[in-house]
């Protein structure tokens, strides 16, 4: 399919939707031309256009998180999701992911009190550049802090979004390795925007994936068959130190007052579980980046990584 050239004059949204983004430079009309090139031919879709304006929502939250109070939050917060897994795994193997799952930055030194402040310094910072998007907080309490950003509502009908992006931070969760500063891959064309990548500290690799492969047995969590997706890229794309991702899932198990082998069959079974919903497997395949995978290959890959 063929590139097309320019937007037309006009077709970019003018009305203060973005913190950081200049709103002059967006193409909200045909997302798709913001796409880099080697992604264009994957998602040059019109099906994609609300998949893209989200990654450039996504990516403009980032940027407002790591501008604000000159750089206050870089460090201080630790990216854990799967926007911090494209740290690890190549872009056009991953996935979409809208919401940026945060955790203070313990082995800084920093806790949730450090952090605190993170919804009035974005309405402030949003003030100062003119933005009419306004974010709202839907759970604070004793172990979470949720807050969505309401681009949907700035950016109209006629520039639908997958779903408003979101920032969640774990009050009690602790960071158990020193995080790694690093950018933010995205689909999208950045030079279009005259920008870098954000950059904001993320897990460790070893983390990162403990993390993910502990989360999967989580009580009630809905969109593991995400973090098994994750888990399935990071050991394709990598290779981590097992036996520190052990020790680091062992340290997980404990904080949370479970045996790790006991645990880890309750992980098992969650695996077993979203390979027979149809439902689970169409979700997952609707935002992966490859145009196929094999579901069952990937229960099965994560499946090996709980024999203890």
């Amino acid at each position: 399919m063929a590139r097309p050239g320019a937007a037309p004059k006009g077709s970019a949204v003018e009305m203060g939707a973005f913190f950081f983004i200049d709103d002059r430079l967006v193409n909200l009309d045909d997302p798709t031309a913001m796409v880099k090139d080697e992604h264009y031919e994957r998602f040059a879709r019109r099906e994609f256009a609300p998949f893209i304006r989200s990654e450039i929502c996504a990516l403009d939250m980032l940027y407002a998180v790591a501008d604000m109070r000159d750089g206050h939050y870089v460090e201080r917060l630790s990216l854990r999701g799967g926007l911090s897994v494209r740290s690890v795994v190549p872009l056009a193997d991953h996935r979409f992911s809208f919401d940026a799952d945060f955790s203070p930055n313990t082995p800084g030194g920093f806790t949730y009190r450090h952090v605190g402040d993170l919804k009035s310094d974005m309405m402030r910072y949003g003030t100062t550049k003119g933005c009419k998007t306004r974010v709202r907080v839907t759970t604070n309490d004793a172990k979470l802090f949720f807050m969505e950003v309401g681009y949907r509502k700035s950016l109209g009908p006629n520039h639908g979004i997958i779903e408003p992006p979101k920032i969640e931070v774990c009050k009690t969760c602790r960071v158990l390795k020193e995080p790694v500063l690093g950018p933010v891959e995205t689909i999208i064309d950045l030079d279009i925007l005259g920008l870098d990548p954000p950059k904001i500290a993320h897990l460790s690799l070893e983390e990162q994936l403990a993390t993910k492969l502990f989360v999967i047995g989580s009580s009630g969590r809905q969109r593991n068959h995400f973090d098994a997706y994750d888990s399935f890229r990071i050991l394709k794309h990598n290779e981590p130190d097992m036996r520190r991702t052990r020790d680091i899932f062992k340290e997980l198990c404990g904080r949370h007052k479970s045996r790790p082998s006991v645990y880890a069959s309750e992980c098992r079974r969650q695996l077993d579980a979203m390979r027979k919903n149809s439902k689970k497997r169409a979700s997952l395949e609707e935002t992966a980046f490859a145009d196929e995978f094999d579901f069952n290959a990937m229960v099965a890959t994560v499946n090996s990584f709980y024999d203890f």
